[in-house]
C-alpha cells in the first residue's frame, strides 16, 4: 500500500503513525474506559504536531525546502486515517469540534465570527459541537426539525433539543441548526452560534454508548435562549464530517491486524494463513480494502480535486461504511477467540465501525439521495 506514495508522503505517514502509536495507543483504554477525557490528549496533539495552523509546521518540518503539490490534497486525508487506525473516538471528537463546527464557520462565517469563533476552534483553544440531529428527526433532519429560532428585536429566542451531538456534554461553543422564520419570508434552516454561557443553554450527561467511548455524546436543551443577531451565520452549507476517512482507517488497522495474526498464529503445525480458508478471508478484505482506497486517495494521485456528484460523496460514504463493518467483522473471525477480546483491538474496531453505517445519514438515505440524484440528474 505504502508504495503508492512519494517519499515525503511516506515520510509523513511514517511521523504520524509513531507518534500516535507512542503517544495516543497508551492512553486509548483510559478514554474508553471514561478515565480520561480526549481533550487533553488531543490539545498536545495540536501542539506536538504543530496543528493550530493548518499543520503547517508539520508540512513544513517533514517536506524540507520540497514542494509538494500533492501535500494539500495528502495531509487532510492521512491525519484522520492514521489516528482512526489508533483511536477513532479521537479522531471523531477532534474532527467534529474542527472539521464540521470549525469548517461551518470558515465556510460561512462572517469575518468578525471567524476571529471570535472560528482561531480559537481550529486551534482547539475552546471545543465545539454541531448541533443538526434531533430526537424525532434523525436522518430527514431538515424535514422534521423542530427547533425553532424566532426573532425579538436584535435577538433570537432559541427553542428546542438536539442529541447524539458529538462533544456535547463539555462544548465550549455550539453551531445550533433551526428553523427560522421571519415574517414575509419562506421558513429555512439556518445554523446559529450559540455559547455554553448564553441563558437557556443546557446539555446532558454523556451517553453510553456501543462504540466509540472515546468520544463524549450528548443532548443539548434550549429554552428560551436568547443570542444576539450577529450570532446567525449566512446559509447552511454542505457541512458533512469526512466520515469515509475514519472507516478507511478503522478497516485498514483491522485488515493489518488480521494479516499479521494470521501469520502468527499456528494450527496444525503451521501458519493459519496458509490455509485456504483464512487466505479467502483475507483476499475477500483487501478486496474491499482496495476498493475503499481507491476511493479515499483518488483527488491525491490524480494532483488535484476531482469532481464529486452527490451520488459520488453519497455511494463513498455508503460503501466505506458498510466494508468497514464487514472487514472488522471478519477480523474477528479470523482472530477468533481473541478477536473477540479487547486485548487483540479488533471488538473495539468492529464496534466502532457499526456507526459509519448510522452517523451523516444511514445506509438508506445514503441509496435513497444518491438513487434520486442519478435518476434527475446523471446522463443528462
Amino acid at each position: 500500500m505504502e508504495s503508492e506514495f512519494n517519499d515525503t508522503q511516506l515520510l509523513i505517514q511514517k511521523t504520524l503513525r509513531d507518534y500516535f502509536t507512542r503517544e495516543i495507543e497508551p492512553l486509548v483504554q483510559d478514554m474508553e474506559d471514561g478515565k480520561l477525557l480526549c481533550y487533553e490528549p488531543i490539545r498536545k496533539m495540536m501542539s506536538d504536531l504543530g496543528l493550530g495552523d493548518e499543520a503547517g509546521e508539520l508540512v513544513a518540518v517533514l517536506a524540507d525546502s520540497s514542494p509538494d503539490d500533492q501535500l494539500a490534497l495528502f495531509l487532510p486525508r492521512i491525519l484522520p486515517i492514521e489516528l482512526s487506525r489508533v483511536c477513532g473516538g479521537l479522531t471523531l471528537s477532534w474532527g467534529a469540534s474542527i472539521g464540521l463546527a470549525g469548517g461551518a464557520l470558515d465556510a460561512c462565517g462572517t469575518p468578525e465570527q471567524k476571529q471570535r469563533w472560528g482561531v480559537p476552534i481550529k486551534r482547539f483553544e475552546r471545543i465545539a459541537s454541531w448541533c443538526l440531529t434531533e430526537p424525532g428527526a434523525g436522518s430527514a433532519a431538515i424535514r422534521d426539525m423542530k427547533t425553532r429560532a424566532v426573532p425579538d428585536g436584535d435577538h433570537f429566542v432559541l427553542n428546542g433539543t438536539k442529541t447524539f451531538i458529538t462533544n456535547a456534554p463539555y462544548a465550549d461553543v455550539f453551531i445550533i441548526y433551526a428553523k427560522l422564520q421571519r415574517q414575509g419570508q419562506p421558513e429555512s434552516v439556518q445554523p446559529f452560534i450559540v455559547e455554553r454561557d448564553d441563558p437557556g443553554v443546557a446539555t446532558g450527561s454523556p451517553f453510553k454508548k456501543m462504540g466509540f467511548r472515546s468520544s463524549p455524546t450528548g443532548e443539548v436543551f434550549l429554552q428560551d435562549c436568547r443570542i444576539p443577531a450577529d450570532r446567525l451565520r449566512s446559509s447552511l452549507a454542505n457541512e458533512r464530517l469526512g466520515l469515509q476517512l475514519l472507516s478507511y482507517g478503522i478497516m485498514e488497522r483491522a485488515f493489518d491486524i488480521a494479516l499479521e495474526y494470521s501469520r502468527e498464529r499456528h494450527q496444525g503445525g503451521q501458519p493459519i494463513g496458509s490455509y485456504q480458508l483464512i487466505q479467502r478471508r483475507l483476499a475477500r478484505m483487501y478486496t474491499a480494502l482496495h476498493n475503499a482506497r481507491t476511493i479515499v486517495w483518488g483527488d491525491v494521485h490524480a494532483g488535484r480535486p476531482l469532481p464529486a456528484s452527490v451520488a459520488d460523496i453519497c455511494v463513498g460514504k455508503l460503501y466505506i461504511g458498510e466494508m468497514a463493518s464487514w472487514v472488522t467483522q471478519e477480523a474477528i473471525h479470523i482472530l477468533a477467540g481473541n478477536g473477540y477480546m479487547e486485548e487483540y483491538i479488533v471488538e473495539r474496531l468492529a464496534r466502532d465501525a457499526k456507526l459509519m453505517e448510522l452517523g451523516g445519514g444511514t445506509t438508506e438515505i445514503q441509496e435513497l439521495t444518491a438513487g434520486r440524484w442519478l435518476f434527475e440528474h446523471y446522463g443528462r
